[in-house]
């Protein structure tokens, strides 16, 4: 209890103790009893026995009883143990030695029970009253269970305070409005190497290199003149200073609060070093990554336009051997010829295939807002008019949305899975469905094309997007260069999307993929 209650309390005994005599002495004990009735404080008169006299409205309140219920009671049943049984003795060994332990000596805090049992604390007070041919005990008593309540609410909230401060990963540091710090958490000591009665009472600057290190107090002063921010109240990556003298990079973000109209700065800050040194090898991954897919595409550029060369070299060679010795040369001698122009041309088709793909990569996207019902309807056109197969059944199945991408590069990609699904079908009648999905497995706008052809099986889901992989053996009257899906993951990925598929063998396949709006790559 702090000074200024007791001194309340004791004063509040002495008025009453002195206005009770004055008032008995007059005789006017119905104005006493109305005093004591409006007091805010339980008041309770005991003769020298324990027995309780008086027992006014604020005690009933607080205790539970009646006043005709306890008055001509001992007075302990209002005690828990020890105090009950301890109380009588105490009585007896005042007049005896005189010693008071609470008789004259302001609020106690002690324990009390109530009419249901409950016991709660109290502080009590109590003065003696001697007058002629009388003698009993004033007790002054209020309930503190509220105030109790909220000082051991501070006490746990300092407890978990503490707790944070203790055992948070990130370092916890605290300022005067002149940089002073005031606190330093273990997280602050293992990250500088200072403990904190190294740190507590130093300025904070002595935690930072140049410049921050000149700029502080003058950063502090001007934003306490001017309210201008730099880093209270927004996160910031600054450089800090260890005790051997290492500089080392950190996340500071500070806070500002007033504790009894002290204005004080909390710092949260965490060492980063190992993140910016996952960064930058990042980075340096990245950097060299690009590098070497850019030597990959001037090598693929270069070495596919310099084969072109003795190629057609080649090419023109047996074209003339063919002319110059026609008659000289039997019939397998002229398929022996064929069968070089054949090879020459499809070599010649890769080559344009693999300049091609090199070029996807190195050329910019060429994005505008574009309707993807038209592009799909132009598929459908140029496939209808270059293929003429029969029994080839392709249908649209839900309208499309209008997104930013590049329109030829898109069409591509439908026009290689349409072609697939017609290439590589031994249904009687070839089924392709093109369609849209609004949202499948969190992702907007899934774009697919299904058909009923001859499936892929689980192991070649990979396989089947590798630059001139096929799966089975082809005529050469239709085979292909294996470029299609790739040509068509690479589009997709260029999006920012991605393509994948599912499949059953023999019923048939599903390719699915996203385009990520307007996200060259």
């Amino acid at each position: 209890m702090s000074e200024s209650e007791q001194l309340e309390i004791s004063q509040t005994q002495t008025a009453l103790t002195s206005l009770g005599s004055s008032l008995d002495a007059a005789g006017d004990k119905g104005y006493l009893q109305a005093v004591l009735d409006h007091a805010v404080d339980a008041i309770i008169a005991i003769n020298p026995e324990g027995i309780i006299r008086s027992f006014n409205r604020a005690a009933e309140q607080i205790f539970g009883y009646h006043a005709a219920d306890v008055i001509g009671q001992n007075v302990r049943l209002l005690m828990p143990e020890p105090h009950h049984s301890a109380h009588d003795g105490y009585l007896q060994h005042f007049p005896a030695t005189n010693e008071a332990k609470i008789i004259g000596l302001g609020g106690r805090e002690l324990p009390a029970r109530r009419a249901d049992g409950t016991v709660f604390p109290i502080e009590l007070g109590v003065s003696e009253v001697k007058l002629p041919g009388d003698h009993f005990f004033v007790g002054f008593i209020r309930d503190i269970h509220e105030r109790k309540r909220a000082e051991q609410s501070l006490i746990d909230n300092a407890t978990r305070l503490s707790a944070v401060m203790n055992t948070v990963v990130d370092g916890l540091i605290t300022i005067d409005e002149k940089g002073t710090i005031n606190s330093f958490n273990p997280a602050a000591e293992r990250i500088f190497g200072y403990s904190e009665t190294e740190a507590v009472g130093q300025n904070v600057k002595f935690l930072m290199p140049e410049p921050y290190h000149g700029l502080h107090d003058t950063y502090l002063q001007n934003y306490k003149e001017t309210g201008v921010k730099s880093i209270i109240g927004i996160g910031r990556e600054v450089a800090a200073k260890r005790k051997d003298g290492s500089v080392f990079p950190m996340d500071l973000s500070v806070g500002e609060m007033l504790l009894h109209d002290r204005r004080m700065y909390v710092g949260i800050l965490r060492d980063i070093t190992a993140r910016k040194q996952v960064e930058t090898e990042r980075l340096n991954l990245i950097a060299g990554l690009k590098q070497s897919n850019q030597e990959l595409d001037d090598f693929a550029y270069i070495a596919s336009h310099d084969l072109k060369e003795p190629l057609r070299g080649l090419f023109n060679n047996a074209q003339f051997l063919k002319e110059d010795y026609e008659e000289l040369v039997d019939e397998t001698g002229k398929k022996r010829f064929d069968r070089i122009f054949f090879l020459c041309k499809r070599m010649e088709k890769l080559i344009d295939d693999l300049l091609y793909f090199s070029r996807l990569g190195r050329q910019e996207l060429a994005y505008r807002e574009t309707d993807l019902n038209a592009v799909v309807h132009d598929i459908l056109q140029q496939l209808e008019s270059a293929s003429g197969q029969p029994g080839v059944a392709v249908s649209v199945k839900a309208s499309f949305p209008v997104l930013i991408c590049d329109a030829t590069r898109v069409g591509e990609v439908f026009r290689n899975l349409v072609t697939n699904a017609i290439k590589y079908n031994d249904k009687p009648v070839k089924s392709v469905e093109i369609g849209c999905l609004a949202e499948q497995g969190g992702q907007k706008n899934v774009l697919y094309v299904r058909d009923n052809g001859i499936g892929i099986q689980p192991q070649f889901y990979q396989d089947i997007f590798t630059i001139f992989k096929r799966l089975s053996a082809e005529d050469d009257k239709v085979r292909g260069s294996g470029v299609g899906l790739t040509f068509a993951r690479k589009i997709v990925e260029r999006h920012g999307g991605r393509i994948w598929l599912e499949s059953e063998p023999g019923v048939g396949t599903t390719f699915f993929f996203t385009l990520q709006e307007g996200s060259a790559k």
